[in-house]
C-alpha cells in the first residue's frame, strides 16, 4: 500500500501522526516498509506472490514503465547473468534504484514517445506493468551505455526473429 492509499484510510489523520502509526505497525511487524511510500501486509496470504514487477506500478504511477534492458534479456538467455532478485524498468519518470525486500529495482528514465512504447512491448498477464521486445531491450540496453559486451549476438538474432513469429501470430 502506499502512503496516499492509507491516507484514504484513515482521513482524520494528520500527516504526522500517521507517519508516527505506520512507524508503529512496522516496528510491530504488522507492516513491512517496503521502499519508501510503500508497505505491505508479511501476514497476508498475498504477500509470498508479492514480486517487483508490482512496485514500478506504485512508485511511478502516472508515468510509462516496463520491464527492459538486462531483465528481458536474461529471461530469454541471451545474457548469461541470472536476475533472480533484480528487476530493470525503463520509465518517463525519473530514474532510481529501490532496495526491497523482494530484491532491488532499477529504474531508468526514457524520452521515448509513449505511443511508440505501446508498439514495441507487451503486458503481461496479471500484472501492471509491460515488457519490451527483445530487440526494444536490445535497443535500451545500448541507448543507455550499459554494458553490451555481455550479449551473446547470435541468441539475440535468433531470439528477436522467433519473438516476431509469435508476435505476428499474437502469441506472445
Amino acid at each position: 500500500m502506499t502512503t496516499a492509499q492509507f491516507r484514504m484510510l484513515f482521513p482524520d489523520y494528520p500527516d504526522e501522526a500517521l507517519k508516527v502509526r505506520l512507524h508503529q505497525l512496522v516496528k510491530r511487524r504488522v507492516l513491512e516498509k517496503v521502499c519508501r511510500g510503500i508497505w505491505s501486509f508479511p501476514k497476508s496470504k498475498y504477500y509470498t506472490t508479492t514480486d517487483l514487477r508490482y512496485l514500478p506500478h506504485l512508485l511511478r504511477q502516472t508515468d510509462i514503465n516496463y520491464i527492459s534492458l538486462e531483465s528481458v534479456l536474461s529471461k530469454h538467455s541471451i545474457i548469461s547473468q541470472q536476475m533472480f532478485d533484480y528487476l530493470t524498468v525503463m520509465t518517463t519518470g525519473r530514474s532510481g534504484k529501490f532496495s526491497t525486500p523482494m530484491g532491488m529495482l532499477e529504474l531508468i528514465h526514457t524520452k521515448r514517445d509513449p505511443l511508440k512504447l505501446l508498439t514495441e512491448t507487451f503486458p503481461i498477464q496479471n500484472v501492471p506493468i509491460r515488457e519490451a521486445t527483445i530487440a526494444r531491450a536490445w535497443k535500451d540496453l545500448k541507448n543507455v551505455g550499459r554494458n553490451i559486451n555481455i550479449v551473446d549476438t547470435e541468441e539475440l538474432e535468433r531470439s528477436i526473429n522467433e519473438q516476431n513469429i509469435l508476435l505476428a501470430r499474437n502469441e506472445v
